[in-house]
């Protein structure tokens, strides 16, 4: 269950990425079915919307900010 969602879920890549209030980032397949891909918790709540740019998403929680990528040559979620 998630906390409440304060930026805007953002969609990129056929998945659709959201932050809540917990400091959880959920990543979720595009699509009518809800099935979730991935989750990571930030260490505190995330009020803002994460941003895709350059090969990775960047997500801010209230003190840090986060650049989340694959390993270069490792696949791609």
């Amino acid at each position: 269950m998630l906390a409440a969602v304060w930026g805007s879920p953002i969609v990129a890549d056929g998945k659709v990425y959201l932050g809540d209030e917990d400091g959880d980032v959920v990543v979720l397949q595009a699509g009518r079915a809800l099935k979730k891909i991935a989750e990571a918790n930030m260490g505190s709540a995330v009020y803002s919307t994460p941003v895709p740019a350059n090969g990775a998403l960047f997500v801010m929680n209230t003190s840090q900010l986060f650049a989340i990528a694959a390993p270069p040559g490792g696949p791609r979620q």
